[in-house]
């Protein structure tokens, strides 16, 4: 048995910490309760969990009160086999909620060979360069400093362009700080059409976690050509579709969007 809560940040905001609950319990042993608080989430989590075999994982987790909801109730009761996973950006989080500092991994870049096949199935559908593109590749892997995200992006924002293209790109890349972050990745935003930076910023603010379908029907209706943009940004590694159908997005990327709309 196996659960999956995503955006743990975002979802506690947009719903509840009730629901989350809720979806640890439908997930792992199909029980769907209405709860009206946490506290009583956490004594259902405690009495229907005990001895449950199961892999969960909390994703992007920002706050102490979510682990005390979703983690506390179950980190002693679940079977010792279990596998408990957090992902976080916050490490203190993590040691106030007493999880211990030998099981806390941070995560680093990935190495040569494995930025340089993530950037190259981005760009070229392949592992590997195309023949006269080797000088351009290396340089690209030097600037997105084995962030699996950057190289997809910009892996995707060259795919099928001219070299002059790729330099001017990347000389736009190397301008910016390697921690500046949304910077480097609004290089991406730019290059899309105005319809296609609306379904951006649209799902930033609006549609993570709602169907696609629906998005696209919402879009075609103001007169956007919702499923061409919404497909545009997919292969641009803007957004994704998860098993269910519903939209999902980067935690830079939705933050970035965010903050543009913020500045519109």
């Amino acid at each position: 048995m196996s659960c999956f809560l995503s955006d743990v940040r975002e979802n506690a905001g947009k719903t509840s910490l009730q629901s989350l609950q809720n979806k640890l319990l439908n997930s792992l042993i199909q029980l769907d309760e209405k709860i009206e608080s946490v506290s009583e989430g956490i004594k259902l989590l405690k009495t229907h969990l005990s001895s449950c075999e199961a892999l969960v994982i909390l994703d992007d987790v920002d706050h102490v009160n979510q682990l005390d909801a979703l983690l506390r109730p179950i980190r002693t009761v679940l079977h010792p086999r279990s596998l408990i996973l957090i992902t976080s950006r916050d490490k203190d989080v993590l040691t106030r909620s007493r999880v211990e500092e030998s099981s806390i991994y941070k995560l680093t870049g990935l190495s040569t060979q494995q930025s340089q096949e993530l950037f190259c199935r981005h760009a070229f559908t392949q592992g590997h360069p195309l023949p006269g593109f080797e000088d351009l590749v290396e340089k690209f892997l030097k600037a997105c400093y084995g962030l699996p995200l950057s190289l997809k992006v910009f892996g995707a924002l060259v795919y099928g362009n001219d070299k002059s293209f790729w330099e001017d790109q990347l000389d736009r890349l190397e301008q910016i700080l390697p921690d500046e972050i949304q910077k480097r990745l609004q290089i991406s935003y730019y290059a899309l059409q105005m319809d296609e930076k609306q379904i951006f910023l649209d799902v930033a603010c609006f549609f993570i976690g709602e169907k696609r379908d629906t998005a696209i029907r919402i879009w075609d209706g103001s007169g956007w050509k919702g499923s061409l943009g919404f497909q545009i940004l997919q292969n641009k590694s803007l957004v994704e579709v998860d098993t269910e159908n519903e939209i999902r997005m980067h935690h830079h990327l939705r933050d970035m969007g965010r903050d543009l709309a913020n500045d519109a």
